[in-house]
């Protein structure tokens, strides 16, 4: 048997091994991660409260624009190319 082929082979038990050691600590994870742990019970998310949005009066002056310039909302993006 050639060497060529016991190390493909070799490489490949190496490989499911590590997967099934890969899952088994991602289903078994009881340090809060994302694993799913075998009967552990759901505990409850904490809400974000809202905010009230921010009204801001700004002009764009001769800025690029589209759309009609009454427009109820007028949404201003910056951005930063480098």
């Amino acid at each position: 048997m050639s060497w060529a082929i016991v190390s493909a082979n070799v490489l490949a038990v190496l490989a499911v091994g590590l997967a099934v050691a890969a899952l088994v600590l991602h289903f078994t994870d009881e340090g809060g991660g994302n694993g799913a742990t075998v009967g552990a019970k759901p505990t409850a998310v904490a809400q974000a409260t809202p905010t009230t949005p921010a009204v801001v009066q700004v002009s764009v002056g001769d800025s690029p624009s589209w759309g009609p310039e009454d427009a109820p909302v007028t949404i201003i993006e910056f951005s930063d190319f480098l």
